[in-house]
């Protein structure tokens, strides 16, 4: 990463004519209600110019590769990588393996420890990783739309298991099909996650409808 002493980002785009100071200001006004939201993010979600000359210039002014990603980029399995659930801590998607390096989209170049980690799983796949950084909402929605994807590998499906017995007895024998060493099932505001730790990564299994967790706590209690 490029560490030399540079402007503000929207100074930066406003120099070399990407953006208006008019759609900075709209965009620091809106950053001040969502402080949770990266300029340049802000930037992209008011459509303000041309994404892909946004995202390459963004990647330029702080010495990443800009890329703007698709789904039609993508030509690797993330889960041939690392978990869904490491990508999403990370918001990191691979999109592309060339002679040995893998090309790996950020959304946030800035945590260095991020990075590390996906570097360090990934030379241990004996694979270089090559950095670029990308709008975080697309990241977001591209590992939203995995989910159903991965979880459906495991073979645990609520719609499949009508009952408590049923679903319980099929998230227990899929851990012990695949050697999971332990079973995580956890109530979340909206939903119940289930998670196996496999060789001591955590993969998410299933999402069960939140009204099944009073009947899923009785048949677990029952087996003790």
């Amino acid at each position: 990463m490029d560490t030399r002493r540079r402007q503000p980002l929207g100074v930066e785009l406003v120099k070399r004519g990407i953006v208006r100071e008019k759609d900075i200001e709209t965009a620091l006004q809106y950053q001040r209600e969502h402080p949770d939201k990266k300029l340049g993010d802000i930037l992209y979600q008011l459509n303000v110019c041309e994404p892909n000359t946004l995202i390459e210039a963004i990647g330029d002014i702080i010495g990443e590769k800009g890329i703007l990603l698709t789904g039609g980029r993508i030509k690797v399995k993330l889960t041939d990588y690392f978990s869904l659930d490491v990508a999403q801590k990370n918001k990191v998607i691979p999109f592309e393996v060339v002679a040995g390096k893998i090309k790996v989209c950020f959304a946030n170049t800035v945590n260095t420890q991020s990075m590390n980690t996906i570097k360090l799983l990934l030379l241990n796949k004996g694979l270089v990783m090559e950095s670029y950084i990308t709008f975080e909402n697309d990241i977001d929605k591209i590992l939203k739309s995995l989910e159903g994807n991965v979880t459906a590998d495991f073979g645990v499906s609520s719609q499949n298991n009508d009952t408590a017995i049923g679903l319980v007895d099929s998230i227990i024998k899929t851990g012990i099909t695949r050697r999971a060493s332990d079973i995580h099932i956890e109530p979340m505001v909206d939903q119940i996650r289930v998670r196996y730790r496999i060789d001591g990564e955590l993969f998410t299994a299933a999402k069960i409808n939140k009204e099944k967790q009073q009947q899923i706590i009785r048949k677990i209690k029952s087996y003790f």
